[in-house]
């Protein structure tokens, strides 16, 4: 039988679909732009993705203390990219201008991530989890690979600022869209739940939150250093290699598509973590030596082809991780797990981009090592060896 999502779930769905549609463009427009722009180069990327990801430090303290749903911090903060957006398509041709402009995004980029969890979870109770998560990250990933697949016809048409401040325009639509009292309502109370015990509970005053677990913030610590570590190396690797902006919106669009196919599969069956471990092995280990191959005329063939290997393991990755998270954890632990973890990533990265600073060429193994250490992480150390038995 058809599964269909709810309204709300739906809603959901869309809204943050769309978002993913213009944050991708607009990250890809940004990176390229000063990965290429004159005396551009490895650590001018370098520099501008560890700033990038200093407002982590400072976006658990502020979800700490504050009270307001997942769904309308996801409002203020689409505004506040809104704003910073605007700000930038009058920085496009400073280099200089769009990595300090780059910083102040991601405040905004960050703390939707973490919002759009805790969105999620608020609504975990309208319907089956697994399905929901596996539905949503496959929309999510098919917006964060047709963004960059319309980013060079679109600035062929209206120009880098132009596309910029369309993105800004959208923001604002998404905003707009996620508003609590556009068409939502509220979670009613279920049969196991009745209206005594809500009034007691509510007697009882506000809940301490609950630390999230150290695996937990572990995992989700390795998200967001293996998009950066991509991001980084994509733009770099693919100019090397001699091909252009279209190229990197193909080799990008490779890793969504195989977000995708992990989706399709993950709401078709429930993998279990030895299955799930060796396909994220299984898949991690090919993207790598599909990047390795001697470059030549197919060199973007095997890099696409690589990335949709990596992104078919790391996507069954997240999807567990989302799914785990609903199923065994509130909204504010995982909102919690998902700060941490944001900002535990910074010395990840710094390390691994220092590291890598010494051999630029092999700066493209990154995200995959970074993948299957977190496939360590969620997994746990008994089950992942065991999956490495045949």
């Amino acid at each position: 039988m058809e599964k269909a999502l709810p309204t709300a779930m739906m809603r959901y769905t869309i809204v943050s679909t769309a978002y993913r549609l213009f944050a991708g463009t607009f990250l890809v427009v940004i990176n390229w732009q000063i990965a290429t722009a004159e005396g551009g180069g490895y650590w001018r990327l370098v520099v501008s993705t560890l700033l990038s990801y200093l407002p982590a430090l400072a976006v658990p303290l502020v979800l700490r203390r504050i009270t307001i749903s997942g769904q309308l911090l996801s409002v203020l903060s689409l505004l506040y990219v809104a704003m910073i957006a605007f700000v930038v398509s009058f920085l496009v041709e400073n280099p200089t201008g769009l990595v300090v402009a780059n910083l102040f995004m991601w405040i905004g980029f960050f703390s939707l991530e973490a919002s759009w969890e805790s969105w999620f979870n608020e609504e975990k109770r309208r319907q089956d989890v697994s399905w929901a998560s596996s539905v949503t990250m496959s929309a999510n990933q098919a917006a964060l690979m047709i963004g960059p697949l319309l980013a060079p016809v679109i600035i062929g048409l209206v120009g880098t600022r132009g596309i910029v401040q369309a993105l800004t325009a959208g923001f604002v639509l998404v905003a707009a869209f996620s508003w609590p009292g556009a068409g939502a309502a509220a979670v009613p109370a279920t049969a196991d739940e009745p209206e005594a015990e809500a009034e007691a509970e509510a007697a009882a005053g506000p809940p301490v939150k609950p630390a999230a677990p150290r695996r937990l913030i572990a995992t989700f610590a390795l998200v967001w250093p293996v998009l950066g570590a991509f991001n980084l190396m994509l733009p770099l690797q693919v100019s090397d290699r001699g091909a252009g902006l279209v190229a990197v919106a193909v080799v990008d669009a490779c890793l969504g598509i195989g977000v995708i196919v992990s989706g399709v599969l993950s709401a078709r069956t429930r993998l279990s973590s030895p299955t799930l471990s060796k396909l994220v092995i299984a898949c991690t280990v090919l993207g790598g030596v599909l990047w390795a191959l001697p470059t030549g005329g197919a060199a973007v063939i095997a890099m696409a082809l690589s990335t949709f290997a990596l992104g078919t393991g790391f996507g069954a990755l997240r999807i567990a991780l989302r799914e785990y998270t609903a199923t065994h954890h509130d909204s504010a632990v995982t909102g919690h797990a998902v700060a941490l973890g944001n900002a535990t990533a910074i010395p990840v990265l710094a390390v691994v981009f220092l590291v890598l600073g010494a051999a630029q060429p092999l700066v493209w193994i990154a995200p995959f090592v970074l993948v299957l250490v977190m496939s360590y992480s969620f997994q746990g150390c008994r089950t992942w060896i065991a999956s490495l038995k045949i």
